[in-house]
């Protein structure tokens, strides 16, 4: 519970640090804002023409368009621009399953057997996302997360019920990848942004954890939890999306691959399955400053590979159907929600995310 609560804590406190933030910015914009007679004089005598006013809205998103952009995941930020985006997400996974020998690879490594069990996972991960705009059609993101795990498993052995809770926290996998905005929506051609990423294994690895014997019969047990997946890996991906004023229509396909590991621990060399990832939705805005938005998400997970040879059981596939309420509290800065439910068996029962953009 100590993990936990330390866990609700620091979200607290980075959510409570994010809207000071806000409420900075927001009052250093009205200072901004209030000119004085000085400079209201100035003001009228170096009035712009309509055309340079017009030049001024195209090259600066409005509110509305933000809000949209952040939702389709189009190339955000303008060149030599910054966003600063602090954010928290919670996820919550249950299930009741019969334990199977060896290890599987998606969350967490399963080492031992357990007649039957009744998993609980819950994870809090704080996270800050940082994008550069490098020119007007290229973008560069850096993402470092940080995870708060437990995990409970409540299982029968000997006609007996036993619970079972690890607590760990430590830094994710970091990743970084770069966007380009590749079209630009004209007529009946949609806007194409692609994008690659790359993942380290910064992340707790899962193969060296400490677990403990339970005897012949139980096999082993975690004492604690990995943060990472263990292995490097790629991805490419590409988004169209088609504005249908006041909505904006996005879709995405994208592909991930995972580098074979000598992993050693008697495991040899592993290979985490690649993944393939289809996403369709829509953004709507409700006006200058709300916008809301659905999606579908849906990604297969191919077979492990354990020195060459495919391991059963260890391919998934996870689908979900994602709510978001985007809302710009100033110029500068958005704070974005969004609920997602598990479709799937593999998929986490609920997940919500809280972001907040800050543009410098």
């Amino acid at each position: 519970m100590r993990l936990m609560n330390l866990g609700r804590k620091l979200a607290i406190s980075f959510l409570v640090v994010c809207v000071a933030v806000t409420v900075a910015y927001g009052e250093e914009d009205e200072t901004a804002q209030t000119p004085t007679a000085t400079q209201q004089a100035d003001e009228t005598a170096q009035t712009p023409t309509a055309t340079q006013e017009t030049v001024e809205k195209a090259k600066t998103p409005t509110a509305r368009q933000e809000t949209i952009d952040v939702e389709k995941g189009g190339v955000l930020v303008e060149k030599r621009k910054l966003i600063i985006e602090p954010g928290v997400q919670y996820s919550h996974t249950s299930r009741a399953r019969l334990a199977i020998n060896g290890f599987t690879i998606l969350q967490a490594i399963v080492l031992g057997k357990i007649l039957s069990e009744d998993v609980k996972k819950d994870v809090i991960m704080p996270f800050i996302n940082l994008r550069y705009g490098v020119t007007d059609n290229l973008q560069f993101e850096l993402k470092v997360p940080y995870l708060f795990r437990r995990d409970r498993q409540a299982y029968e052995s000997n006609n007996e019920t036993n619970e079972y809770t690890v607590r760990d926290s430590d830094i994710g996998d970091i990743e970084a990848g770069i966007y380009y905005h590749l079209v630009q929506e004209r007529e009946n051609i949609p806007d194409v942004v692609i994008n690659l990423k790359g993942k380290s294994r910064t992340g707790k690895d899962p193969y060296d954890l400490d677990t403990e014997y339970l005897g012949a019969d139980g096999g082993t047990r975690l004492k604690e939890l990995p943060t990472g997946s263990g292995h490097y890996g790629l991805s490419a991906g590409v988004t169209l999306a088609k504005t249908s004023d006041p909505a904006v229509l996005f879709g995405t396909l994208a592909y991930y691959y995972n580098f074979e590991r000598d992993v050693g621990s008697g495991y040899g060399d592993v290979k985490p399955g690649d993944s393939i990832e289809v996403s369709l939705g829509m953004a709507y805005a409700l006006n200058e400053k709300l916008s809301t938005s659905l999606s579908y998400q849906q990604r297969y997970y191919f077979k492990t590979e354990q020195n060459g040879d495919d391991l059963a059981d260890t391919d998934f596939n996870v689908a979900s159907m994602n709510f978001g309420v985007n809302y710009a509290i100033t110029d500068r800065v958005s704070c974005s929600v969004s609920i997602g439910i598990g479709l799937t068996n593999d998929a986490a029962d609920t997940t919500v995310e809280i972001r907040l953009p800050i543009r410098f």
